[in-house]
């Protein structure tokens, strides 16, 4: 993204968690960046546009703290909690905007936008799942979604005394308690031989399949501009791995020997990770 986008976006951010989304105006955020307002349909076709690429800009900016974290190979549990403490740190950076999205509730979402905000609530069912399982295995059993959707209910409770009571938490101490809490619902439905609501037949009925695939497509795509953008060994690296993470059956051994490549440099270790963590490498 161009940095005028971005400085559009950080700009607009700061109008909207101050005045509202619809109370602020394209010709506010244009003369708060300091252009015209035909400069600023340069860079986004409307609001509603630049709303949609605020959101992405921010979950993607996110997502690559987790892939730092993700990156640095600490223990399954270490890796979690630290994920979990940097999510909050960055809902209570941006407190102001999202309580002005709970009060205004009028922020015109469009069918892009929708979209976008479904896709983010299952990558969120399947943050939390991927993340226990590589924590506790087989130990899960069949209570793998309801003590996953359990956790995510506990996270977003955590969020609202941040949010709506501005609670003032200590973010790792959540972050370590939410996983010992973890421990103990695995340690009663192990006990107690509890059936689970929630089975993994709910949950596909709610993630639809082609979901996966555009997780995946999403993936390819991102190592394409990598690899247009990448010289010498590593553009070949990249290029052996998107061929087989396209293939129908991956050989696994093959994604492993060049991720583990990638990891060697620093511009493509957080993608590397991210990639192991979808297909559970």
């Amino acid at each position: 993204m161009e940095q005028k986008s971005i400085h559009i976006i950080e700009t607009s951010i700061k109008l909207f968690a101050k005045k509202g989304f619809s109370s602020t105006s394209v010709q506010e955020i244009a003369d708060e960046c300091g252009m015209s307002k035909g400069a600023f349909y340069l860079h986004f076709k409307s609001k509603d546009a630049l709303l949609l690429e605020l959101f992405k800009y921010y979950v993607q900016r996110i997502q690559n703290k987790l892939n730092e974290v993700q990156a640095e190979h600490r223990d399954p549990r270490t890796t979690f909690t630290e994920q979990l403490r940097i999510t909050l740190e960055e809902v209570a950076a941006h407190r102001e905007f999202i309580i002005m999205q709970i009060r205004e509730q009028a922020i015109p979402f469009n069918e892009n936008v929708e979209e976008f905000l479904t896709g983010m609530r299952f990558d969120s069912y399947l943050f939390y799942k991927r993340h226990l399982f590589a924590i506790y295995g087989d130990e899960l059993g069949d209570a793998a979604w309801e003590i996953s959707l359990l956790l995510q209910g506990m996270f977003k409770s955590f969020m609202d005394l941040i949010i709506v009571e501005n609670a003032p938490l200590d973010f790792g101490e959540l972050s370590r308690a939410m996983l010992k809490r973890a421990d103990y619902l695995i340690e009663g439905f192990q006990k107690h031989h509890d059936a689970p609501v929630i089975s993994e037949t709910t949950m596909n009925r709610i993630i639809p399949e082609d979901f996966y695939q555009q997780e995946q497509d999403e993936l390819h795509y991102m190592l394409r501009q990598l690899e247009e953008q990448a010289e010498g060994e590593w553009k070949e690296t990249i290029t052996v791995l998107l061929e087989e993470l396209q293939k129908k059956e991956p050989r696994r051994v093959i994604v492993s020997s060049m991720l583990s490549r990638l990891e060697q440099h620093d511009a493509y270790r957080g993608t590397a990770a991210h990639i192991k963590f979808i297909y559970s490498m």
